[in-house]
Protein backbone atom coordinates (compact mmCIF):
# COMPACT_ATOMS: atom_id res chain seq x y z
CA UNK A 1 0.00 0.00 0.00
CA UNK A 2 1.79 3.29 -1.13
CA UNK A 3 2.16 6.16 1.71
CA UNK A 4 1.74 9.00 -1.14
CA UNK A 5 0.19 12.00 -0.34
CA UNK A 6 -0.09 10.85 3.50
CA UNK A 7 0.59 14.50 4.37
CA UNK A 8 0.30 17.89 2.48
CA UNK A 9 -1.98 18.07 -0.37
CA UNK A 10 -4.42 15.06 -0.93
CA UNK A 11 -4.45 13.02 -3.96
CA UNK A 12 -7.76 13.74 -6.57
CA UNK A 13 -10.97 11.96 -5.04
CA UNK A 14 -11.55 9.44 -7.78
CA UNK A 15 -7.48 8.64 -7.46
CA UNK A 16 -8.06 8.63 -3.29
CA UNK A 17 -11.37 6.03 -3.81
CA UNK A 18 -9.29 3.58 -6.61
CA UNK A 19 -6.91 3.57 -3.94
CA UNK A 20 -8.93 2.60 -1.41
CA UNK A 21 -10.76 0.04 -3.38
CA UNK A 22 -7.48 -1.44 -3.87
CA UNK A 23 -6.52 -1.80 -0.47
CA UNK A 24 -10.36 -2.93 0.39
CA UNK A 25 -10.44 -5.55 -1.94
CA UNK A 26 -7.20 -6.89 -1.19
CA UNK A 27 -8.05 -7.27 2.27
CA UNK A 28 -11.22 -8.54 1.61
CA UNK A 29 -9.94 -11.45 -0.71
CA UNK A 30 -6.23 -11.71 -0.09
CA UNK A 31 -3.45 -11.21 -0.49
CA UNK A 32 -3.25 -9.89 3.30
CA UNK A 33 -0.55 -9.70 6.12
CA UNK A 34 -0.79 -8.55 9.73
CA UNK A 35 2.08 -6.08 7.86
CA UNK A 36 -0.54 -5.43 5.19
CA UNK A 37 -3.35 -4.28 8.50
CA UNK A 38 -0.85 -2.24 10.33
CA UNK A 39 -0.23 0.01 7.77
CA UNK A 40 -3.75 0.33 6.83
CA UNK A 41 -3.94 1.23 10.59
CA UNK A 42 -1.44 3.99 10.68
CA UNK A 43 -2.62 5.66 7.23
CA UNK A 44 -6.51 5.51 8.67
CA UNK A 45 -5.32 7.02 11.52
CA UNK A 46 -2.83 9.67 10.25
CA UNK A 47 -5.12 10.55 6.56
CA UNK A 48 -8.31 11.74 6.85
CA UNK A 49 -9.77 12.46 3.35
CA UNK A 50 -8.31 8.47 2.68
CA UNK A 51 -9.86 7.15 5.94
CA UNK A 52 -12.76 8.75 4.48
CA UNK A 53 -12.72 7.39 1.21
CA UNK A 54 -11.87 4.05 2.56
CA UNK A 55 -15.22 4.27 4.66
CA UNK A 56 -16.97 4.83 1.49
CA UNK A 57 -15.59 1.63 0.10
CA UNK A 58 -16.66 -0.26 3.12
CA UNK A 59 -20.21 1.34 3.72
CA UNK A 60 -20.80 -0.11 -0.05
CA UNK A 61 -19.55 -3.76 0.63
CA UNK A 62 -21.39 -3.41 3.40
CA UNK A 63 -24.41 -2.82 1.87
CA UNK A 64 -24.20 -5.67 -0.60
CA UNK A 65 -23.99 -8.10 2.43
CA UNK A 66 -27.29 -7.41 3.32
CA UNK A 67 -29.73 -9.95 2.24
CA UNK A 68 -33.63 -9.74 0.22
CA UNK A 69 -36.53 -11.80 -0.34
CA UNK A 70 -36.77 -10.63 -3.47
CA UNK A 71 -35.36 -13.08 -6.44
CA UNK A 72 -34.59 -10.71 -8.63
CA UNK A 73 -32.66 -8.81 -6.37
CA UNK A 74 -30.76 -11.46 -5.20
CA UNK A 75 -30.28 -12.73 -8.85
CA UNK A 76 -29.05 -8.80 -9.76
CA UNK A 77 -26.62 -9.62 -6.77
CA UNK A 78 -24.79 -12.49 -8.09
CA UNK A 79 -24.43 -11.30 -11.28
CA UNK A 80 -22.76 -7.75 -9.71
CA UNK A 81 -20.78 -10.55 -7.71
CA UNK A 82 -19.53 -12.50 -10.39
CA UNK A 83 -17.33 -9.72 -11.58
CA UNK A 84 -15.86 -9.96 -8.23
CA UNK A 85 -14.75 -13.45 -8.90
CA UNK A 86 -13.73 -12.63 -12.40
CA UNK A 87 -11.40 -10.02 -11.08
CA UNK A 88 -9.86 -12.37 -8.27
CA UNK A 89 -9.07 -14.72 -11.13
CA UNK A 90 -7.44 -12.52 -13.23
CA UNK A 91 -9.85 -13.13 -16.39
CA UNK A 92 -11.17 -9.50 -16.19
CA UNK A 93 -9.62 -6.83 -14.11
CA UNK A 94 -11.72 -3.39 -14.67
CA UNK A 95 -11.53 -0.75 -12.49
CA UNK A 96 -11.91 -1.64 -9.05
CA UNK A 97 -13.94 0.89 -7.78
CA UNK A 98 -16.35 0.57 -10.63
CA UNK A 99 -16.43 -2.43 -9.39
CA UNK A 100 -17.52 -1.19 -5.82
CA UNK A 101 -19.67 1.33 -7.50
CA UNK A 102 -21.59 -1.58 -9.07
CA UNK A 103 -21.80 -3.61 -5.76
CA UNK A 104 -22.91 -0.28 -3.67
CA UNK A 105 -26.00 0.11 -6.75
CA UNK A 106 -26.57 -3.30 -5.95
CA UNK A 107 -26.33 -3.14 -2.18
CA UNK A 108 -29.05 -0.03 -2.93
CA UNK A 109 -31.65 -1.81 -4.88
CA UNK A 110 -31.13 -4.46 -1.99
CA UNK A 111 -31.96 -1.82 0.50
CA UNK A 112 -34.63 -0.96 -1.34
CA UNK A 113 -36.71 -4.45 -1.83
CA UNK A 114 -35.73 -4.95 1.89
CA UNK A 115 -37.99 -1.80 2.65
CA UNK A 116 -41.03 -3.60 0.21
CA UNK A 117 -40.66 -6.29 2.07
CA UNK A 118 -42.48 -8.41 4.66
CA UNK A 119 -39.77 -9.51 6.41
CA UNK A 120 -36.19 -8.19 6.06
CA UNK A 121 -32.76 -8.27 7.30
CA UNK A 122 -31.73 -6.82 10.87
CA UNK A 123 -30.01 -3.28 10.20
CA UNK A 124 -26.92 -3.37 11.66
CA UNK A 125 -26.40 -7.36 11.72
CA UNK A 126 -23.13 -9.07 10.91
CA UNK A 127 -22.12 -12.86 10.63
CA UNK A 128 -20.26 -15.37 9.62
CA UNK A 129 -20.20 -19.08 8.58
CA UNK A 130 -18.28 -21.96 9.51
CA UNK A 131 -14.78 -21.34 8.67
CA UNK A 132 -15.27 -17.35 7.53
CA UNK A 133 -13.98 -14.63 9.34
CA UNK A 134 -14.32 -10.87 8.60
CA UNK A 135 -13.45 -7.79 9.85
CA UNK A 136 -15.45 -4.84 9.25
CA UNK A 137 -15.16 -0.77 10.59
CA UNK A 138 -17.67 1.23 11.92
CA UNK A 139 -18.89 4.99 11.78
CA UNK A 140 -16.42 6.15 14.82
CA UNK A 141 -13.38 4.34 13.45
CA UNK A 142 -13.89 1.32 15.54
CA UNK A 143 -13.25 -2.24 14.22
CA UNK A 144 -14.31 -5.88 14.86
CA UNK A 145 -12.18 -8.69 13.68
CA UNK A 146 -15.69 -11.72 13.11
CA UNK A 147 -14.19 -15.17 14.33
CA UNK A 148 -16.08 -18.06 12.52
CA UNK A 149 -19.74 -18.34 13.39
CA UNK A 150 -20.00 -15.28 15.21
CA UNK A 151 -22.88 -13.06 14.70
CA UNK A 152 -23.80 -9.51 16.44
CA UNK A 153 -25.54 -6.69 16.30
CA UNK A 154 -24.40 -2.69 16.34
CA UNK A 155 -26.19 0.31 17.61
CA UNK A 156 -25.07 3.43 17.93
CA UNK A 157 -26.81 6.66 19.37
CA UNK A 158 -25.93 10.03 20.33
CA UNK A 159 -24.73 8.78 24.23
CA UNK A 160 -23.89 5.14 23.44
CA UNK A 161 -21.86 2.46 21.42
CA UNK A 162 -23.34 -0.53 21.74
CA UNK A 163 -22.18 -4.30 20.44
CA UNK A 164 -24.38 -7.32 20.79
CA UNK A 165 -22.70 -10.31 21.32
CA UNK A 166 -25.68 -12.63 20.37
CA UNK A 167 -22.58 -15.81 19.71
CA UNK A 168 -19.23 -16.49 18.92
CA UNK A 169 -16.10 -14.62 18.99
CA UNK A 170 -14.72 -10.83 17.88
CA UNK A 171 -11.78 -8.89 18.57
CA UNK A 172 -12.67 -4.82 19.20
CA UNK A 173 -10.40 -2.07 18.24
CA UNK A 174 -12.68 0.32 20.17
CA UNK A 175 -11.97 4.43 18.90
CA UNK A 176 -11.54 7.03 21.84
CA UNK A 177 -14.76 9.04 22.47
CA UNK A 178 -15.62 9.48 26.47
CA UNK A 179 -18.76 10.40 25.44
CA UNK A 180 -20.16 7.43 24.05
CA UNK A 181 -18.94 4.46 26.37
CA UNK A 182 -18.55 1.24 23.91
CA UNK A 183 -20.71 -1.36 25.28
CA UNK A 184 -20.58 -5.35 24.32
CA UNK A 185 -23.18 -6.78 25.66
CA UNK A 186 -24.02 -10.80 25.91
CA UNK A 187 -27.34 -11.92 27.91
CA UNK A 188 -25.18 -11.65 31.00
CA UNK A 189 -22.90 -9.36 30.41
CA UNK A 190 -21.62 -5.97 29.23
CA UNK A 191 -18.00 -4.99 28.75
CA UNK A 192 -17.37 -1.10 28.33
CA UNK A 193 -14.65 0.18 26.96
CA UNK A 194 -13.75 3.72 25.92
CA UNK A 195 -10.74 3.60 23.93
CA UNK A 196 -8.64 0.15 23.60
CA UNK A 197 -8.23 -3.47 22.29
CA UNK A 198 -9.96 -6.41 23.79
CA UNK A 199 -11.55 -9.70 22.74
CA UNK A 200 -14.75 -11.22 23.83
CA UNK A 201 -16.36 -14.84 22.98
CA UNK A 202 -19.69 -15.95 24.18
CA UNK A 203 -20.48 -19.49 22.75
CA UNK A 204 -23.14 -21.90 25.42
CA UNK A 205 -23.78 -18.98 27.85
CA UNK A 206 -20.28 -18.79 28.79
CA UNK A 207 -18.34 -15.39 28.56
CA UNK A 208 -14.12 -14.97 27.77
CA UNK A 209 -12.61 -11.59 27.68
CA UNK A 210 -8.56 -10.81 27.04
CA UNK A 211 -7.45 -7.58 27.27
CA UNK A 212 -4.49 -6.21 24.67
CA UNK A 213 -4.45 -2.96 25.57
CA UNK A 214 -6.00 -0.38 27.59
CA UNK A 215 -9.03 -1.51 30.36
CA UNK A 216 -12.80 -2.17 30.64
CA UNK A 217 -15.16 -2.52 32.93
CA UNK A 218 -17.32 -5.84 33.35
CA UNK A 219 -20.60 -5.48 34.28
CA UNK A 220 -23.37 -8.45 35.42
CA UNK A 221 -26.66 -8.03 34.07
CA UNK A 222 -28.89 -8.86 36.50
CA UNK A 223 -30.69 -7.69 40.03
CA UNK A 224 -28.75 -6.56 42.84
CA UNK A 225 -29.97 -8.98 45.08
CA UNK A 226 -28.69 -11.70 42.75
CA UNK A 227 -24.91 -11.06 43.10
CA UNK A 228 -22.57 -13.20 40.37
CA UNK A 229 -20.71 -15.83 42.54
CA UNK A 230 -16.88 -15.41 42.38
CA UNK A 231 -14.58 -18.95 41.94
CA UNK A 232 -12.04 -18.78 45.50
CA UNK A 233 -8.77 -19.68 43.92
CA UNK A 234 -6.01 -20.01 46.23
CA UNK A 235 -2.41 -19.78 45.23
CA UNK A 236 -1.26 -23.07 45.58
CA UNK A 237 -4.63 -24.33 43.65
CA UNK A 238 -3.54 -21.47 41.03
CA UNK A 239 0.40 -23.00 40.91
CA UNK A 240 -0.64 -26.36 40.26
CA UNK A 241 -3.01 -25.17 37.16
CA UNK A 242 0.03 -23.23 35.76
CA UNK A 243 -1.50 -19.91 36.27
CA UNK A 244 -1.61 -17.03 38.68
CA UNK A 245 -5.46 -16.56 39.02
CA UNK A 246 -6.95 -13.66 41.32
CA UNK A 247 -10.98 -13.24 41.72
CA UNK A 248 -12.79 -10.46 43.01
CA UNK A 249 -16.43 -10.28 44.40
CA UNK A 250 -18.57 -8.81 41.71
CA UNK A 251 -21.40 -7.05 43.90
CA UNK A 252 -24.17 -6.76 41.54
CA UNK A 253 -26.36 -4.84 38.74
CA UNK A 254 -24.53 -2.12 37.54
CA UNK A 255 -25.67 0.07 34.47
CA UNK A 256 -22.64 3.13 34.43
CA UNK A 257 -19.42 2.57 34.41
CA UNK A 258 -18.50 4.11 37.86
CA UNK A 259 -20.84 1.34 39.34
CA UNK A 260 -18.60 -1.22 37.37
CA UNK A 261 -18.26 -4.77 39.13
CA UNK A 262 -14.53 -5.89 37.84
CA UNK A 263 -11.76 -3.81 35.93
CA UNK A 264 -9.80 -5.68 33.67
CA UNK A 265 -6.41 -3.94 32.39
CA UNK A 266 -3.78 -5.80 29.95
CA UNK A 267 -2.78 -8.63 30.28
CA UNK A 268 -6.18 -9.92 31.95
CA UNK A 269 -8.78 -12.36 31.37
CA UNK A 270 -12.01 -12.93 32.79
CA UNK A 271 -13.81 -16.24 32.81
CA UNK A 272 -17.63 -16.46 33.65
CA UNK A 273 -19.36 -19.52 33.63
CA UNK A 274 -22.85 -20.62 32.96
CA UNK A 275 -23.62 -20.89 36.80
CA UNK A 276 -21.99 -17.44 37.52
CA UNK A 277 -18.55 -18.47 38.84
CA UNK A 278 -16.07 -16.02 37.15
CA UNK A 279 -12.36 -16.06 37.69
CA UNK A 280 -9.65 -12.95 36.87
CA UNK A 281 -6.72 -14.71 35.44
CA UNK A 282 -3.93 -11.63 35.77
CA UNK A 283 -1.47 -12.82 33.57
CA UNK A 284 -3.47 -14.52 30.45
CA UNK A 285 -2.14 -16.49 27.57
CA UNK A 286 -2.65 -13.59 25.48
CA UNK A 287 -1.59 -15.11 22.41
CA UNK A 288 -3.65 -18.46 22.70
CA UNK A 289 -6.55 -16.11 22.76
CA UNK A 290 -6.02 -14.40 19.59
CA UNK A 291 -4.32 -16.96 17.39
CA UNK A 292 -7.79 -17.06 15.94
CA UNK A 293 -6.59 -14.00 13.85
CA UNK A 294 -3.49 -16.01 12.53
CA UNK A 295 -5.59 -19.23 11.64
CA UNK A 296 -4.47 -20.97 14.51
CA UNK A 297 -5.56 -22.94 17.43
CA UNK A 298 -3.98 -23.10 20.89
CA UNK A 299 -4.73 -24.96 23.54
CA UNK A 300 -3.42 -25.67 26.86
CA UNK A 301 -4.73 -28.74 28.69
CA UNK A 302 -8.20 -28.40 27.17
CA UNK A 303 -11.18 -30.63 27.52
CA UNK A 304 -11.37 -32.61 24.48
CA UNK A 305 -15.12 -31.33 23.91
CA UNK A 306 -13.88 -27.91 24.41
CA UNK A 307 -10.80 -28.26 21.81
CA UNK A 308 -13.79 -29.91 19.42
CA UNK A 309 -16.19 -27.11 19.60
CA UNK A 310 -13.47 -24.48 19.03
CA UNK A 311 -11.80 -26.34 16.22
CA UNK A 312 -15.54 -27.31 14.87
CA UNK A 313 -15.93 -23.54 13.93
CA UNK A 314 -13.65 -23.58 11.33
CA UNK A 315 -14.18 -26.57 8.97
CA UNK A 316 -16.99 -28.71 7.06
CA UNK A 317 -15.87 -31.55 8.19
CA UNK A 318 -16.91 -31.71 12.07
CA UNK A 319 -15.69 -33.69 14.58
CA UNK A 320 -17.91 -35.56 17.06
CA UNK A 321 -17.82 -37.02 20.26
CA UNK A 322 -20.61 -39.24 22.57
CA UNK A 323 -18.75 -40.29 25.48
CA UNK A 324 -18.33 -37.45 28.70
CA UNK A 325 -15.36 -39.15 29.73
CA UNK A 326 -13.49 -39.03 26.44
CA UNK A 327 -15.15 -35.30 26.52
CA UNK A 328 -13.35 -34.43 29.39
CA UNK A 329 -9.94 -35.90 28.70
CA UNK A 330 -7.09 -32.93 28.04
CA UNK A 331 -5.26 -32.13 24.90
CA UNK A 332 -2.22 -29.51 24.15
CA UNK A 333 -1.04 -28.42 21.09
CA UNK A 334 -0.97 -25.82 17.94
CA UNK A 335 -3.02 -26.61 15.25
CA UNK A 336 -4.00 -24.93 11.76
CA UNK A 337 -7.46 -23.85 11.75
CA UNK A 338 -9.45 -26.16 9.69
CA UNK A 339 -7.13 -28.85 9.47
CA UNK A 340 -9.70 -31.44 11.78
CA UNK A 341 -7.72 -34.72 10.41
CA UNK A 342 -4.47 -33.25 11.75
CA UNK A 343 -6.48 -32.78 15.00
CA UNK A 344 -7.94 -35.97 15.13
CA UNK A 345 -4.23 -37.73 14.10
CA UNK A 346 -2.84 -36.09 16.73
CA UNK A 347 -5.23 -36.96 19.59
CA UNK A 348 -5.39 -40.65 18.19
CA UNK A 349 -1.52 -40.58 18.85
CA UNK A 350 -1.70 -39.36 22.80
CA UNK A 351 -5.39 -40.34 23.48
CA UNK A 352 -6.71 -43.62 23.73
CA UNK A 353 -9.59 -42.88 21.16
CA UNK A 354 -10.53 -44.29 17.84
CA UNK A 355 -12.04 -42.51 14.92
CA UNK A 356 -15.41 -43.48 12.87
CA UNK A 357 -14.87 -41.39 9.49
CA UNK A 358 -18.00 -43.64 7.67
CA UNK A 359 -20.05 -41.04 7.63
CA UNK A 360 -19.43 -37.97 4.82
CA UNK A 361 -18.51 -34.85 6.54
CA UNK A 362 -18.35 -36.65 9.99
CA UNK A 363 -15.63 -37.80 12.19
CA UNK A 364 -17.24 -39.87 15.46
CA UNK A 365 -14.35 -40.46 18.26
CA UNK A 366 -15.13 -43.06 20.56
CA UNK A 367 -12.65 -44.54 23.33
CA UNK A 368 -10.96 -47.72 23.34
CA UNK A 369 -12.38 -49.53 25.90
CA UNK A 370 -9.87 -51.19 28.37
Amino acid sequence: MSSRQRSGTSEAAPDLEERAAQVFARRRFGPWTAGDESELSARLAQDAPYADAYRRVEQSWAAVGQQAASADVMAMRERTLSRARRWRSGKRRPSLWRLVAALAATGFALAAAYELAPFGWRPGEYRTAIGEQRSIELADHSRIALDAVTRLRVHFSKDARIVQLISGQAQFWVAKDVARPFRVETDSHVVVAVGTVFTVEYVGQEMHVAMLEGRVAVLAQRSSDAPLDVERTSPQDAASKGRDVRTKPLSGIASRLVDRDIELTAGEALHVRKDGQATVIPHADLAAATAWREGKVIFHKESLGEAVRQLNRYSSLQIEISDPVLASMEVSGLFEEGDSLAFVEAVQSSLPVSADISTPGWVRLHLHPN
